[in-house]
């Protein structure tokens, strides 16, 4: 018996009522990290977003657009997405995203509560800020909330505040969803 149910069993005439509220945690909380390439800049933003997300309870899923295209069970039931953006706006990969993610979003966004994206700058080129945009009005057209495009290092304030910020966002929305569901 618990030790507030004994009290309230002993104390005779005055009767106390203890309710307890059990909260529904989902099993597993996950975000998609949608990759188009990889290099050491990229590998290390991972890591860094993995870090973050491990310490909070938040599994890291690698998606690559064949993932997208297939739409397999790594693309469902993600919490949030973040999208690595190519660095260059004119090149031929970002011409893959962007015809890959026209045929994926409304499929990859519809479950998801936070989206973002990032980008390796190179030479201050920060051209794919139409790209970001695209990703910024599908997330709102599938209500899903975005948080931003990050171009800043891998080691700045700027990029762990980034981090930080999609944690508490996928935390807080894991924590609305599982009140509800209680």
């Amino acid at each position: 018996m618990s030790e507030s149910l004994a009290i309230s069993a002993s104390a005779g005439n005055q009767e106390k009522v203890v309710i307890t509220q059990d909260h529904y945690q989902p099993a597993v909380v996950s975000v998609g990290v949608v990759l188009y390439e990889w290099n050491e800049a990229v590998r290390q933003r991972v890591q860094r977003l993995g870090g973050q997300f491990g310490n909070s309870g938040i599994k890291l899923q690698l998606l690559t657009h064949s993932d997208l295209v297939r739409q397999d069970d790594k693309t469902r039931h993600l919490q949030g997405v973040i999208f690595q953006l190519p660095p260059n706006g004119n090149s031929p990969l970002a011409r893959r995203f962007e015809l890959i993610f026209r045929q994926c979003q409304q499929a990859l966004l519809a479950d998801c509560d936070v989206a973002a994206a990032f980008t390796v700058a190179q030479d201050d080129d920060i051209s794919n800020i139409e790209l970001a945009m695209q990703v910024s009005f599908a997330s709102h057209g599938a209500e899903c909330q975005w948080l931003g495009l990050d171009y800043a290092a891998v080691d700045s304030v700027s990029f762990q505040s980034w981090c930080e910020g999609i944690v508490m966002s996928v935390r807080q929305s894991a924590h609305k969803s599982a009140t509800l569901a209680a």
